[in-house]
């Protein structure tokens, strides 16, 4: 069975943390400033493999530079699944499925947090669940630079 035969819900999803921290000056129009964060993905199965608890967590990690901000946010999502998954394929759904579903409500919370703490907006432009073994090999597992 694949994902194409499975219906995912997602029944809740809640903010828990959402920490942003004002380092330096706000940028400039048309500044640029390169900002590493890490994006994890953690999830577990419960039940029968018809439910699922999922946790995506964005972190700004040191660089080079000292960035003009830190920011951790962390949203949680309960996911179901019908009919439920295969044990075999619930890595699929933890590594792949669940975070492209819950991602843009990351991504929009990010953006409209960074915009609110006078800097634009902090947007991702590439697809951080591509298997794309080079981008994976510049950035490691999980770790992504954003332009801001």
């Amino acid at each position: 069975m694949d994902e194409q035969d499975s219906r995912v819900e997602l029944s809740q999803l809640r903010l828990i943390k959402s920490v942003f921290e004002i380092i330096g000056k706000g940028t400039e129009p048309g500044e640029s400033v390169a900002i590493a964060v890490s994006l994890k993905n953690n999830g577990e199965f419960v039940e029968d493999g018809s439910r699922a608890n999922f946790i995506q967590r964005l972190q700004t990690i040191p660089m080079d530079q000292q960035p003009p901000f830190t920011m951790d946010v962390e949203f949680a999502a309960v996911f179901h699944l019908d009919p439920p998954a295969l044990p075999l394929t619930w890595h699929h759904y933890v590594q792949k499925v669940f975070p492209r579903l819950l991602f843009p409500y990351l991504r929009e919370h990010v953006s409209d947090l960074t915009r609110r703490g006078g800097f634009s907006p902090l947007n991702n432009n590439q697809n951080l669940f591509d298997d794309d073994e080079a981008a994976l090999l510049e950035t490691g597992p999980g770790d992504s630079k954003w332009i801001h």
